[in-house]
């Protein structure tokens, strides 16, 4: 299958240069200087498997059509990379392994076939050219917004080869939102005090926070119209567990000095609680606490430089 990763930060390389060991045809897109160290000296991929990946890395999209394109950028980058990718968008099927919610609308926006995806891998970027794969997920994917089609049943296949613990939905939307209603609460808690997801596990007071925003974010959710495969609740102490010595991907953003994606998940989960004339304090308060600290350690950051 020729795949391109749109977006080969950390999770992007991990699905990207297992699929290329596992022999399909891969090119990488990404930034400098993470796509220069990958030509250098191939993909280092470190943790639960230890590897160099040799995969074709490249800064721009190729102009003739894949198979399958894998975007994996940040969820408010959706819409620039679908930009630079053309008209190869249009009528390719895409598959969102993103965070947030929204994010399957804008690849249906720019003519792509959509096909929904969370996972629970837990993957850091290292330093250019190497990744750490700390937590073995799993990965659900389907039909956006619903529905079953042969081809997402031989994306799974792939994935499946490649290393990659993938089921098949026929709700996805489901999914995206219990993960985005478990982020809105791990995430944010992790990034406010700048602890491992573990810590909130055991700690009763952080556990009992966690619990209640998720609780909140069900009921938002339910309004909606959204129907559950798998209790978000379930959810959360699954993730916490199997992720439990990560330091989550939103604060990893803080510590760098880069925006959160915090609009797209505790930021619509509180949109979306507007529009059935809901309340979200819960939501509306973590997320004022994300962006307060956002601007507070980007301007140290900035003035570091």
């Amino acid at each position: 299958m020729k795949i391109y990763v749109l977006g080969a930060g950390a999770i992007g390389s991990l699905f990207g240069g297992l699929l290329a060991e596992a022999g399909e045809d891969v090119i990488l897109i990404g930034r400098e200087p993470h796509v220069g160290a990958i030509k250098k000296k191939g993909l280092i991929i470190r943790g639960i498997v230890d590897t160099t990946v040799h995969v074709e890395a490249m800064t721009s999209v190729p102009r003739d059509r894949p198979d399958l394109i894998i975007l994996s950028t940040k969820a408010y980058s959706t819409e620039e990379a679908l930009k630079s990718a053309g008209e190869i968008v249009k009528g390719t099927w895409v598959l969102s392994i993103q965070n947030g919610i929204g994010n399957e609308e804008r690849i249906i926006k720019f003519g792509g076939r959509a096909i929904g995806g969370i996972t629970t891998n837990g993957v850091v970027m290292s330093e250019p050219g190497i990744i750490e794969w700390r937590g073995k997920g799993v990965t659900v994917i389907g039909l956006y917004p619903q529905g079953h089609d042969p081809f997402v049943e031989e994306v799974a296949n792939t994935l499946e080869r490649a290393g990659l613990e993938t089921h098949v939905t026929e709700n996805v939307q489901g999914w995206i939102w219990s993960k985005a209603i478990v982020n809105s609460a791990i995430n944010t808690i992790g990034t406010i005090l700048e602890i491992k997801n573990e810590i909130i596990m055991t700690n009763d007071y952080l556990l009992s926070i966690a619990m209640e925003v998720v609780k909140e974010g069900c009921k938002i959710a339910l309004q909606n119209g959204i129907e559950f495969e798998v209790p978000p609740m379930e959810l959360l102490f699954q993730t916490l567990e199997q992720t439990k010595e990560n330091y989550n991907s939103m604060l990893q953003d803080i510590w760098r000095g880069k925006q959160t994606e915090i609009d797209y998940i505790n930021g619509k989960i509180v949109e979306y609680a507007k529009a059935v004339n809901l309340d979200a304090p819960m939501n509306t308060l973590l997320w004022a606490l994300v962006k307060a600290k956002e601007e507070l350690k980007g301007n140290v950051w900035r003035k570091r430089k």
